[in-house]
């Protein structure tokens, strides 16, 4: 499978797959957070490009282009980098307080396949949110941009020099529409529901001692307790009953990194 970023001038682009870790969850009381497999899986599952300078944004709230500014440090402004100037990198583009990342590169995919395109995942910046977007990059001879929407105005905002702006992976073109979503009472699934009730009990079981022995628990049956409360049956990629492994299960996603592609063109499998 083929993703390939297009540079389509000397401006310098920075792609790393993405990070697993994310400070808030570091600082969750025994960084818990990342017990929470599907978040972390979220977190790698795909590549960002990150910030070749720092700068502040602010919005007044207004709707047009110039409501919203841009400012760098000293003179940097004005600088190049590659063969552009380092304000068209981001700008007021759209007004309505919507800061406008210009890439400067063009991304394809195989046939068949699209870009989910958004900022990083289960990453928060205050007064500002990153709007995500589906490009149709399988065809599309062009370059697109990154966006992100002030949520309130009179609030300054910071990217650091080597900070995540952006975050894509591949989708499957068409994929949604072939999905038949309906609802089905879970009892007309007999070993769905049996494994439903069975990780139901494990998950009360910790909270049902709790109330019995009330202030009688001892500081050891509170550390088993807290080790029954995180089943890990997920994480094992076994059923809640432990009668059956899952095939293929990821308990880590790692992207390829970007490579230069050879001159004949081809490009890595």
């Amino acid at each position: 499978m083929d993703l390939v970023c297009h540079l389509v001038d000397r401006f310098p682009v920075d792609i790393r797959p993405a990070r697993k870790r994310r400070n808030w969850m570091d600082q969750t009381p025994d960084a818990y957070a990342y017990r929470c497999l599907p978040l972390s899986i979220a977190n790698a599952h795909g590549w960002e490009i990150f910030c070749p300078v720092a700068f502040a944004a602010e919005w007044n709230g207004g709707a047009s282009k110039d409501d919203l500014q841009v400012t760098f440090e000293g003179d940097m402004a004005n600088s190049a980098l590659g063969d552009r100037r380092i304000k068209s990198m981001v700008e007021s583009h759209f007004g309505s307080g919507i800061l406008t990342f210009d890439l400067g590169l063009m991304i394809t995919t195989s046939p068949g396949y699209d870009l989910w395109v958004t900022g990083p995942v289960n990453e928060f910046k205050d007064g500002i949110q990153a709007l995500s977007a589906v490009v149709e990059t399988y065809w599309m001879p062009f370059t697109f941009t990154v966006n992100w929407k002030f949520t309130r105005p009179n609030c300054k905002v910071t990217f650091e020099k080597d900070e995540p702006f952006c975050f894509f992976f591949p989708i499957e073109h068409g994929l949604l529409e072939r999905f038949n979503p309906a609802f089905k009472e879970i009892a007309q699934d007999p070993d769905l529901e049996k494994q439903y009730k069975f990780g139901l009990g494990q998950r009360a079981f910790p909270d049902v001692v709790k109330k019995l022995k009330g202030d009688d628990i001892s500081a050891q049956e509170r550390r088993d307790l807290k080790r029954l409360k995180f089943q890990g049956w997920y994480s094992r990629g076994e059923m809640p009953d432990g009668t059956e492994s899952v095939g293929d299960h990821k308990t880590v996603v790692q992207p390829k990194p970007f490579e230069m592609a050879s001159d004949s063109g081809k490009t890595r499998e």
